[in-house]
């Protein structure tokens, strides 16, 4: 079961490149499918799929949770729940995969047949033999890549720290419950760097030909370019995809759960957003190159030089 698993931090594009790689007729485009055991089963009643419908009363994901439960023959969403906590989000995830990986425990097999299930369901009522997943974190990678029933084709994808700073903090940002309050830019630092360092370190883990950086600054300034790379790595025709100027040949209605808002939208094009190179301060500039500078030349970013005041 080929699986397209894109991982990195936040607000680096992700939604857009699954929403463009999904409207191809074989892709299937999933979002941030990690969290649907949450929102499917009405455990959140405010999250909506991109065809407007909640995500719980959505006649997609209404299938694809019947479905999952006739495969693995029951409907214990609390169970698998705890089994995502475990793997994929409490602080002891990584040395309980580690420990997998040397004794494989009864745990994992249990975690690994209901998140193959869910896939397979989704594969069944869509009826698309390649999913695209952008649920970001390296745990779930890793988890998948541990897999047997898991083709997996992983995508790390990276954003300058900069932009991801300047995305977080910029003006007419909302959230659903709250006034938003941007995080200080050395907390995001850290976050960038804790996310890409697992990133590379699950790539690693992961063979050459199954494995692929992309960069938010390549795609969103020649998209056409990087989808169509995309599609001769994965054996697929993506080339029709977008169009030179970066509008994306959207198809019938999507079923996106979860990710950034822009998959809401009935027609998107792809708009590269440079803004942080005017707009972030000089002081967020600095802090983000002093903490991270080390790991973002990896990626071929370079510092600039900021006068002192």
């Amino acid at each position: 079961m080929k699986v397209i698993y894109i991982m990195g931090a936040g607000h680096i594009g992700s939604t857009i490149l699954d929403i463009v790689l999904g409207s191809h007729s074989r892709l299937e485009s999933l979002g941030e499918i990690s969290k649907f055991h949450r929102f499917g089963w009405k455990l959140d009643e405010n999250r909506r799929c991109a065809c407007g419908a909640s995500v719980y009363e959505c006649p997609f994901w209404s299938q694809v949770r019947q479905a999952w439960a006739r495969i693995i023959g029951a409907d214990d969403v609390q169970r698998y729940l705890e089994l995502q906590d475990r793997f994929e989000r409490s602080r002891s995830g990584w040395m309980r995969l580690l420990r997998n990986t040397l004794a494989p425990s009864a745990e994992f097999a249990e975690y690994a047949r209901c998140t193959e299930a869910l896939y397979e369901a989704v594969r069944s009522v869509g009826r698309k033999p390649v999913l695209v997943d952008s649920s970001l974190t390296p745990r779930r990678a890793y988890a998948l890549s541990r897999m047997p029933g898991i083709d997996l084709h992983l995508i790390h994808m990276v954003r300058d720290g900069r932009g991801i700073i300047w995305s977080l903090m910029k003006p007419g940002k909302k959230t659903m419950t709250k006034a938003y309050v941007p995080a200080p830019s050395s907390r995001t630092t850290r976050y960038w760097i804790s996310a890409n360092v697992q990133s590379l370190w699950v790539s690693r883990r992961v063979a050459m030909d199954r494995r692929k950086l992309i960069r938010y600054e390549d795609f969103v300034s020649d998209p056409a370019a990087a989808v169509t790379e995309i599609g001769a790595w994965v054996g697929e025709d993506l080339s029709a995809l977008v169009d030179a100027h970066g509008a994306v040949a959207t198809g019938n209605v999507r079923h996106t759960v979860a990710g950034n808002r822009v998959r809401m939208q009935k027609e998107l094009v792809i708009r590269a957003d440079f803004a942080w190179k005017e707009l972030l301060p000089d002081k967020d500039r600095r802090t983000f190159w002093r903490m991270a500078g080390w790991l973002a030349r990896r990626f071929g970013y370079r510092s600039e030089r900021i006068p002192l005041t």
